[in-house]
């Protein structure tokens, strides 16, 4: 009798270790840091956090005064808080590096974006960056300090990356009358981690290298990642999950529509920024324009 069960058991147990090689493939033997396990716990907290807001924020509907209160028929506030943007081109209407349309100074001396008049495309598509939505997007993307629930900056301060480009746009939307709508880093993460936009949940990779290599943050954006609630030492993250970090590393504002006031400055032969002259926009913007 147990010889004719042995055949059987047999199967099973190559069967079992058939699969071994799979299961043993799913731990790891290496042992978290102690930072490591700091950003996980920390990822965890904000995760649970940002998963009561959202599910509060449904119930509600408008939570705050960016929306009026609970007037939807309010216009959205615009924040008094100065914010910037760097660009190498302001002028340019594509990043010549990547071809990329992008927002610009017309010739009149407005920051317009890429298509002003278009509504479907949401603060995540802009944010996620495929070249086909950035090539009618109606937001203009600029840094600022955080904006508390009730509609103000929490602190006043110039957040600034030189690293972007050498020229910098000041915008104070709260200055700016004809201005269209402001979202902070409240709405962007809040429409970011909600978003039903296909392809948000794949696994990222970088879209302009050759190859599409899987993406993987740097050292210095493992910390924003726990600020969103992402686990960084994940060996892998989503397009929506990218999206999440770059924001917030860049302490990200969207403004809609054309910006009509701000100021613009450009580096010296020194490398210090100087101020630049409404009345020069225009020559500006024909040299940007001229064909070599």
């Amino acid at each position: 009798m147990f010889a004719s069960k042995l055949p059987r058991l047999t199967q099973t147990t190559s069967r079992l270790f058939k699969h071994a090689p799979e299961v043993s493939r799913s731990f790891s033997t290496k042992v978290p840091s102690s930072e490591e396990l700091a950003l996980k716990v920390r990822a965890e907290q904000n995760r649970t956090r940002f998963q009561q807001h959202d599910l509060m924020s449904d119930i509600m509907n408008a939570e705050d005064r960016r929306d009026g209160g609970n007037n939807r028929l309010a216009p959205r506030l615009r924040p008094d808080v100065e914010l910037t943007r760097r660009d190498d081109f302001p002028f340019n209407e594509l990043q010549p590096k990547y071809n990329t349309p992008k927002s610009a100074i017309d010739r009149d001396g407005r920051l317009q974006p890429v298509d002003a008049k278009d509504r479907t495309v949401t603060l995540t598509a802009h944010v996620d960056g495929a070249k086909e939505t950035k090539a009618h997007s109606p937001f203009t993307s600029f840094s600022g300090v955080p904006v508390g629930v009730d509609g103000q900056a929490t602190e006043k301060k110039l957040v600034d990356n030189p690293s972007y480009g050498k020229s910098r746009i000041v915008h104070n939307p709260a200055q700016d009358a004809k201005g269209g709508d402001v979202f902070d880093q409240f709405d962007i993460q809040h429409d970011i981690r909600t978003s039903t936009h296909p392809g948000l949940d794949e696994t990222a990779v970088n879209r302009t290298q050759p190859g599409k290599p899987v993406w993987k943050p740097e050292p210095h954006e493992r910390r924003y990642m726990a600020d969103v609630g992402v686990d960084p030492t994940k060996p892998s993250f989503t397009y929506r999950e990218r999206a999440m970090m770059n924001s917030a590393r860049d302490q990200e504002y969207l403004v809609r529509g054309p910006i009509h006031d701000f100021t613009l400055e450009q580096q010296d032969a020194q490398g210090d920024l100087k101020h630049v002259s409404r009345d020069q926009f225009s020559d500006l913007f024909d040299a940007a324009h001229k064909k070599p």
